[in-house]
């Protein structure tokens, strides 16, 4: 049975990939009796994506650019897409990275479960088939290391806690937006999981391609704070 979906990805400085990522995207509304497609700008961008997907826009209905200049941090971003994809009252809303770490590809892991009564369905570089390419020991050390460090403090049942390839029901995100995030970094997509914990919850699997090895360390020790501070809180859950 077909549902009902909204997309959206965030994107800065895509100029040279935003229009192939974007089709690849569009193909899937076949599997959809609705479908939205967002694209989230600010300021951050200073080339030519603004132009790009704004042309696109005209050509393909689905597709809604989204131009927020307000926005401060990257989890901004992101919580711009949660609320725009919110309006359209979809029953679902996935969240995908462009710049090539997410494969379009794994929308397909996603909608295999879609209506099997899950509350959210995570994507993970480190369960069955799952795979994250063109890493190195550091990129892999903080990856896992940062699952791991989350399980320890969290009775928390997934293999990868800190991937931002997810697709959430409308009413799950509803309760992560009113509960308001605390990172200003990366970590918003950990705090979100750990949130989540104790809801119907989905690991599948995706082929996650690293486009950077280095690591920002404000984001290491923000993380670590954040882990404290939410650990101590009296409800680190919805």
């Amino acid at each position: 049975m077909k549902t009902n979906i909204a997309i959206f990805t965030p994107m800065a400085n895509e100029e040279k990939n935003a229009k192939k990522f974007i089709l690849k995207i569009l193909k899937y509304r076949k599997y959809f009796n609705k479908f939205r497609y967002f694209i989230i700008l600010d300021k951050a961008s200073t080339d030519n994506t603004y132009k790009i997907v704004k042309e696109l826009e005209n050509k393909h209905k689905p597709l809604k650019v989204i131009w927020s200049p307000k926005n401060k941090t990257v989890v901004d971003a992101y919580v711009e897409g949660y609320k725009n994809c919110l309006k359209t009252d979809y029953e679902w809303i996935l969240e995908i990275d462009a710049g090539g770490s997410h494969n379009p590809k794994n929308i397909l892991n996603f909608i295999k479960f879609i209506n099997n009564d899950y509350d959210c369905i995570y994507g993970s570089r480190f369960c069955k088939n799952g795979k994250m390419l063109n890493s190195n020991y550091i990129r892999d050390l903080f990856s896992k290391g940062g699952s791991l460090l989350t399980k320890f403090f969290f009775n928390i049942n997934l293999l990868d806690t800190t991937s931002g390839y997810q697709m959430f029901n409308k009413n799950v995100l509803k309760k992560i937006i009113n509960k308001k995030l605390l990172s200003r970094n990366r970590f918003f997509q950990t705090e979100i999981k750990i949130y989540t914990r104790k809801l119907n919850i989905k690991e599948v699997p995706i082929q996650y391609v690293c486009q950077t090895h280095t690591m920002n360390l404000y984001a290491i020790f923000e993380s670590i704070y954040l882990l404290l501070k939410i650990r101590l809180l009296n409800k680190n859950h919805i």
